[in-house]
């Protein structure tokens, strides 16, 4: 059985999402809590600013078994309100390789065909490698995932317009100073999220950008490479004072600004733009009461979302027609890997049967007539074993393979 569980932006506002998201010392955590119960063979954890979501295989227990662990484990990490329970999701079968293929493809996006979950995605994979949560099936399901997203990016031009929210909260900076190049802007947090933001502002024309990150080396680097100045993260506040746009995407528990802290730094601009792309928020909402100050968090970059989703929708079906066929491929990979145990089983009694028979009816004939019976045995046993191998495999695709599987096992009893 494969199943996913977690909350995405479709599912749950960023209030919940926030209460969710983990960072990697959580992810190696949840993982090790989830691992340890032994029916678990393969886990990927997923957690972006816009999803937490929890990819497994297991064995020997039922769908909502392994919800119920899964759950269990992420509360302990977590302790979210129950209030939240609603927001999570889950899949399992065939509908977690949909969700899988559909995510990756950019399709489940806050922003359609956004093109950073594909590298989220690997880093996921990786950290999951790292840990040893991957064995044979998910080395192939989220390698097919990405195969997917390839092929869909291919066919569509869903690279057009704003691919990521990075891309999205540059559109709405232009929405509100059309002059953005000649504004000062300050960016909070160079990571994935941070660097994407500032390679968007730097394809506009942007110049007058400064960076602020906890490790001031990655900051330096991006600087290097894109001329920009770097302020130290200790100084955070007084990085405040001329800055006209401040983006921010730091990973933390807590909000690294409120409007206390934000009001006496100002530097009497009029019109000040604050986006948040971190999720957790790093910006309290108690900012909003500053008149010269329009904040926004990344659910908040829906209206962009919106204009870029209406110009690809006639893409949409292209690509969801090609997801459908990569689902299809791999669930009946997946089919014929679990006939495999059935496969070998009817192997092993068909042949018992014909030595133990064998044994009873042939202890009159010569040497010669032996073999030829021998060969005759071989040959029937070949026959028989392919013609059920061949049936099984073709009922078996229409959706009822562990019901198949049962009943050839109860028929091919292993003490025959």
């Amino acid at each position: 059985m494969i199943g996913v569980i977690g909350v995405s932006q479709k599912s749950a506002p960023v209030k919940v999402r926030e209460q969710l998201a983990l960072d990697s010392a959580e992810a190696d955590l949840l993982a090790e809590k989830i691992m340890a119960a032994n029916y678990f063979k393969d886990l990927v954890i997923l957690s972006t600013c816009n999803r937490t979501e929890i990819y497994f295989s297991a064995e020997g227990i039922c769908s909502s078994g392994a919800t119920k662990l899964v759950q269990k484990a992420l509360f302990q990490i977590k302790q979210f309100d129950e209030d939240i329970q609603p927001y999570l999701f889950n899949y399992f079968h065939e509908d977690t390789v949909r969700h899988l293929f559909r995510v990756t493809s950019g399709l489940d996006s806050m922003i359609l065909g956004e093109y950073q979950i594909v590298s989220q995605i690997k880093s996921s994979y990786t950290e999951a490698e790292e840990r040893g949560s991957i064995g044979t099936l998910f080395h192939r399901f989220f390698n097919k995932a990405l195969e997917c997203s390839k092929q869909v990016r291919m066919s569509t031009p869903f690279n057009r317009g704003a691919c990521s929210v990075s891309s999205a909260a540059v559109e709405k900076c232009f929405e509100q100073f059309p002059d953005l190049p000649e504004r000062n802007i300050l960016i909070i947090g160079t990571g994935d999220t941070g660097e994407l933001v500032l390679k968007n502002l730097h394809k506009k024309g942007c110049q007058n950008i400064s960076l602020i990150n906890r490790t001031e080396e990655t900051a330096q680097q991006l600087a290097t490479a894109f001329n920009c100045s770097v302020l130290p993260y200790n100084n955070l506040l007084g990085g405040l004072h001329d800055a006209e746009v401040i983006i921010t995407s730091v990973a933390g528990k807590e909000p690294i600004l409120n409007a206390g802290l934000v009001q006496p730094h100002l530097n009497g601009h009029a019109n000040i733009l604050m986006i948040d792309l971190g999720v957790p928020r790093n910006l309290d909402t108690d900012i909003t009461a500053i008149p010269s100050i329009t904040l926004y968090n990344i659910d908040d970059l829906e209206e962009v979302i919106a204009m870029n989703a209406e110009r690809k929708q006639e893409f949409v079906e292209v690509a969801e027609e090609i997801v459908e066929t990569k689902v299809d491929e791999f669930t009946h990979w997946l089919n014929q890997q679990k006939l495999a145990p059935a496969i070998q089983n009817i192997d092993k009694v068909i042949d018992a049967v014909y030595e133990k028979e064998l044994k009873v009816f042939t202890k009159d004939f010569s040497e010669e007539e032996l073999q030829q019976i021998q060969k005759f045995n071989r040959h029937m046993s070949k026959k028989l074993k392919s013609k059920i191998v061949r049936q099984l495999k073709s009922v078996s695709d229409n959706g009822r393979i562990t019901e198949f599987v049962d009943v050839i096992n109860q028929l091919f009893d292993k003490n025959p």
